[in-house]
């Protein structure tokens, strides 16, 4: 077994940690943002959402494929038959990425705010229909999650110290 293997869970719960304090990030902007307006446009702001994916050794085309290969295969078993080793395997994996994109398909409500300098004739402005009780759950359970990787960066921390005193 080579050192880099060994000192590799610190790349890995790093990764979750930088990930998981993007979906922090994001959840909060979320709530922060529910009820806001662009000011320019009058338009209602646009809910963001995160993806995770697995951040795998290497670059090249090969992973590319076999990343895109991987997301697809999670979305739904019918996109691959499940037999390619190189879509369905993740012993390359070294962690995991998280990529931030604006939520298309992102609903809005009406609320009554007649003195808002955008309200319409009615007195209606449309801001975003963010289910705030939603996003605390995903907030609490990204907290969570972040708390976790931060406890095994300590825990090998630990093992590593008390190896070292044998």
């Amino acid at each position: 077994m080579s050192i880099g293997k060994i000192f590799g869970v610190f790349d890995i719960s790093g990764s979750g940690l930088s990930a998981q304090r993007k979906n922090l990030e994001v959840r909060a902007e979320n709530i922060a943002n529910s009820e806001s307006i662009d000011k320019e446009t009058g338009e209602p702001y646009q809910s963001k959402e995160i993806r995770f994916a697995a951040l795998r050794k290497g670059s090249g085309f090969k992973n590319l494929v076999a990343n895109s290969k991987l997301r697809l295969l999670k979305n739904s078993q019918h996109h691959f038959d499940g037999n390619d080793n190189a879509s369905a395997s993740t012993e390359n994996s070294v962690g995991v990425e998280a990529d931030i994109y604006e939520n298309e398909n992102q609903k809005t409500k009406l609320i009554y705010a007649p003195t808002h300098p955008n309200a319409n004739e009615e007195g209606y402005i449309e801001v975003a229909d963010i289910d705030a009780i939603g996003e605390m759950v995903q907030l609490m359970s990204a907290a969570r999650a972040y708390e976790a990787n931060a406890t095994v960066i300590n825990a090998a921390k630990d093992m590593f110290k008390r190896a070292l005193d044998i």
